[in-house]
């Protein structure tokens, strides 16, 4: 218990640097880019069984700013009506189908496809804004950068868990920011994600051994070219959309997922742990301490307990206040400091700031649940490997 205090106190000023480095960030925005760039984008739509939102999808790709921009939609092996919705897109689209053989190799079979230029991978139930693929090619005119996340925002939440997801995006979408001044940013989502062509084959394209393909090849990427010389980053200003897992099974389900694969990344890319690969910050710091953490979410429980217990058993409420506090105002400056969100959107996220601390509870709590089972996981053997993973979505399809 005593040990989780200051491991508390360290995060919350951990939290305070990033936020100070994500207003640079912001100012880092607003500076002109190094010289005209226009390549060629395409953008690769893994899909299995997505007939009621993959055209949406689609659609907002070619409603995009950019001109230079090519769909190719990878249909692995669906049993609806998938192919069948995408007829009709013209010359931009073009849809291949294989059998079934789970995400990953969706993805580099049309990453195979694609030319000299940026190559996006979009999930078939999210959509992108219509200045997404322009705003990421501008990040692209530093020709030290390799690969770039992007910005994804929770589309039209609903319910205390949708507006829970849409407060813990804004707040970690916030937070890498800080990484990427940092030069410290290691996960490169699969919403929305943009690679150098060429990085991707010199890497031998994604692996399919893992159940979060998105933070393997991330590694990946800094284990074949370190971060001394080059980057990988944040595009806060290239929005993409996605939707609310609507139930705690299917958010529970959802989260196994990436904390497992999560675990698997880091086992597999251990070498960039206290290695010289990378820099001090991501290799001695970052990626530890993002490891410990993991960690620390099974005692989260026992934390939340002996505060509880000893509030009442003191009646000394200054410590559970505190911590509501501190929720609060990490997450109103947060979302005040956010550029990127309208006023309107801002203000409702603004008045969840009172409740941030019960609110991403419920988070902690899917966290726990969730490393949980990748430890009994573990322990029992079992190596589950890439493959579709569907939840319910709170839509049919996400409003561009």
């Amino acid at each position: 218990m005593w040990l989780m205090v200051p491991l508390a106190m360290i995060g919350v000023v951990r939290v305070c640097v990033v936020l100070v480095a994500a207003d640079l960030y912001d100012l880092s925005l607003h500076r002109s880019r190094p010289l005209p760039y226009a390549p060629t984008v395409w953008v690769v739509i893994p899909a299995y069984n997505e007939e009621l939102c993959v055209a949406r999808a689609v659609q907002s790709v070619l409603d995009s700013s950019y001109a230079d921009v090519s769909v190719i939609v990878v249909d692995d092996g669906s049993t609806d009506r998938t192919a069948e919705v995408l007829s009709g897109f013209g010359p931009r689209v073009r849809v291949v189908s294989q059998p079934n053989a789970g995400k990953a190799a969706a993805i580099n079979t049309g990453m195979h496809l694609v030319g000299d230029g940026l190559v996006m991978v979009l999930d078939a139930d999210s959509t992108l804004s219509v200045s997404a693929v322009s705003r990421m090619v501008a990040h692209f005119a530093d020709p030290l950068v390799l690969a770039a996340a992007a910005n994804v925002k929770i589309a039209c939440p609903r319910g205390v868990l949708g507006w829970v997801q849409r407060l813990e995006y804004a707040v970690v979408h916030r937070l890498k920011q800080g990484y990427t001044v940092f030069n410290c940013e290691y996960v490169i989502g699969g919403v929305g994600s943009v690679f150098r062509t060429s990085i991707v084959r010199a890497c031998g394209y994604f692996d399919t051994d893992t159940m979060t393909e998105d933070i393997d090849f991330s590694m990946k990427i800094l284990s074949v070219r370190g971060n001394f010389d080059w980057r990988i980053i944040f595009a806060a200003d290239a929005i993409a959309y996605t939707q609310a897992v609507p139930s705690l099974s299917g958010l529970l389900r959802q989260r196994f997922r990436w904390k497992f694969g999560r675990l698997q990344a880091f086992y597999k890319h251990r070498s960039l742990f206290f290695g010289r690969s990378c820099s001090c910050l991501l290799s001695w710091l970052h990626l530890p301490y993002t490891a410990a953490g993991e960690v620390l979410v099974l005692f989260e429980p026992l934390f939340v307990y002996v505060v509880v217990s000893a509030t009442f058993q003191t009646g000394w409420f200054t410590g559970i206040l505190l911590l509501c506090a501190v929720y609060t105002g990490v997450t109103f400056f947060t979302i005040i400091g956010d550029l990127t969100e309208p006023w309107p959107s801002k203000l409702r996220l603004l008045s969840l700031a009172p409740l941030a601390y019960p609110l991403l509870m419920v988070i902690v709590f899917v966290d726990f649940v969730a490393v949980l089972r990748s430890l009994l996981t573990v322990l029992r053997g079992y190596r589950p490997a890439g493959r579709w993973e569907h939840v319910e979505r709170t839509l049919t399809s996400v409003p561009g």
